[in-house]
């Protein structure tokens, strides 16, 4: 069998170390467990959604933009569709969630309680922002009759008298809430899918379990503990009838996506150091690709 084409993230030993073992102890290791921050709140960012009443809620207007909701979430969920895109910036890992139920998450941050793509005034600084953040303050909660219903967390910021409505003078939902509902309706179908294709990547036995350690030159290191990602080597391994299925199914792009996104561990630890750490490393990085020319 022909070996495939895979594309290996390679990052000098000079500059950065990422694997999956204990390492030599380096200064100022900090240690993020994405299971402990799944395990924040059971919706991650919302605090108190409340399904929209069309008396209750008849002069609510929200304002878009601000993320200072998410700084200090060094994860978000993310759900397979979005691999492509996030994966140019984020590193992608897997994760068992509440009730054993697994999930995929973008990591945001190398440093405990930091969101490294959220600045000071709440703007997230990346082409790509996950569909997680994007939806927020909005859920989908159960309603009257046990149906899924439109709700809004209350404390969100963005909340006001002023921006976009919510409901019209009859207390129907505005053009804009139904959108919103559009794009909650899809992400949840996104995530059921995601879900399923995490437990057959398990199932297949492509999954390992590991701690991802990170480390800029003798500065700073951090440790990613616990997380889940697909074993390359195995599936190099995989017999060429079920990579033609997964490929025909589209579940192959999601697990090259996942692969290559672990190359973004180190441009995200400098986003999560100081200034000048981060121009440190950068410098660091541009000798050690001139050493390798």
């Amino acid at each position: 069998m022909k070996k495939r084409m895979l594309i290996i993230y390679t990052l000098a030993l000079s500059t950065c170390v990422v694997q999956a073992q204990n390492t030599s102890t380096a200064t100022a290791v900090q240690r993020i467990h994405p299971m402990n921050i799944a395990q924040q709140t059971t919706a991650f960012f919302y605090q108190n959604p409340v399904v929209l009443d069309r008396e209750k809620h008849k002069d609510l207007r929200i304002q878009s933009g601000d993320a200072r909701f998410a700084s200090q979430h060094q994860a978000v969920p993310l759900v397979a569709a979005e691999f492509a895109e996030a994966c140019l910036e984020y590193p992608i890992v897997f994760i068992k969630g509440q009730n054993e139920q697994w999930m995929a998450l973008a990591l945001t941050g190398l440093k405990q309680e930091t969101n490294a793509f959220v600045d000071d005034q709440g703007v997230w600084n990346a082409r790509y922002v996950p569909v997680s953040v994007r939806r927020y303050p909005f859920i989908l909660a159960e309603g009257a009759n046990n149906q899924l219903s439109l709700a809004v967390d209350m404390t969100a910021p963005q909340l006001g008298k002023e921006g976009e409505a919510l409901l019209n003078d009859k207390g129907e939902p505005t053009e804009f809430a139904q959108s919103i509902m559009t794009l909650l309706a899809n992400f949840q179908n996104q995530a059921t899918s995601t879900t399923a294709l995490v437990k057959q990547l398990n199932e297949a036995g492509l999954l390992t379990q590991q701690n991802l350690q990170v480390r800029l030159t003798d500065e700073r290191s951090a440790i990613v503990e616990g997380v889940w990602i697909v074993d390359e080597a195995k599936f190099q391994q995989l017999p060429d009838k079920k990579v033609l299925a997964w490929f025909k199914s589209g579940e192959l792009g999601p697990i090259y996506a996942q692969m290559l996104s672990l190359r973004n561990l180190l441009p995200l630890l400098e986003r999560s150091q100081p200034t000048a750490v981060k121009k440190k490393a950068k410098t660091a990085r541009k000798t050690s690709k001139a050493k390798e020319l």
